[in-house]
């Protein structure tokens, strides 16, 4: 698969760019590229462009030709509240939920989660989520990361509309969320649940049960089928 990398201002055909350090890094130890190396770059204008690698040190690109591709950045906002999963596996919702189209993830403990992190801690996991969310970007070919937040209460929430994944809810997604809507936002619980506690903040910020049916799925399988459900129902392109 041909590698995508972004770069600052406007390119033109026949002009050398630089990359950042961390794409060079990726570059020269990671793909091991030599000269004549081909890349995709894509500039502020979010026009993709054929480079080819010209000198290695340091390393720089010639923009060779101008590639007909469509904006691969979500047209609407789908806001995702996921919890924070034990053994690592939050690292590939995110990588998920960024492929799939996803504009903002905020990560939380919540009353139920195994995981508790303290300050420093947090802190650390939130670079690594951030940092899988702008790989995936790149690989997936969009201009624009989702934001990325690590929160430790569902408090945190702001008033709005939106689901919260409940498995005795009358309605599913697509019955709470309509057609065609512009932005929306989904909570999604942890394996143990979310406490009653959890349940009563969510529904005071405006939020609305919904179900995805009679099958008990794990967290991470109900974050990214909700994800998409949510994409189709908003008529993203593609879903």
């Amino acid at each position: 698969m041909t590698k995508r990398f972004r770069v600052h201002g406007r390119c033109a055909l026949g002009e050398t760019v630089e990359l950042s350090p961390t794409d060079v890094h990726h570059l020269t130890v990671v793909l091991r590229a030599a000269r004549g190396k081909r890349v995709v770059v894509v500039d502020e204008d979010r026009q993709h462009f054929e480079a080819v690698v010209d000198a290695t040190e340091p390393l720089t690109v010639r923009i060779e030709s101008l590639l007909q591709r469509p904006d691969a950045d979500p047209e609407v906002a789908l806001e995702v509240w996921l919890p924070l999963l034990k053994g690592g596996r939050t690292d590939p919702v995110i990588r998920q939920l960024t492929e799939l189209g996803v504009t903002r993830c905020v990560v939380f403990e919540g009353d139920h989660g195994v995981v508790r992190l303290n300050e420093g801690k947090r802190v650390k996991r939130l670079e690594r989520l951030t940092t899988i969310a702008n790989e995936a970007t790149k690989q997936c070919g969009r201009y624009s990361a989702p934001e990325v937040l690590l929160v430790a209460k569902l408090d945190a929430i702001e008033e709005g509309s939106g689901v919260v994944l409940h498995p005795e809810a009358s309605s599913t997604i697509r019955d709470v969320l309509g057609s065609r809507a512009a932005a929306a936002r989904l909570v999604i619980g942890p394996e143990g649940g979310l406490s009653a506690r959890e349940l009563d903040v969510l529904r005071c910020a405006g939020l609305t049960s919904g179900s995805l049916g009679p099958r008990v799925l794990r967290a991470e399988t109900a974050v990214v089928v909700a994800a998409t459900l949510a994409l189709h129902t908003m008529g993203e392109g593609g879903y």
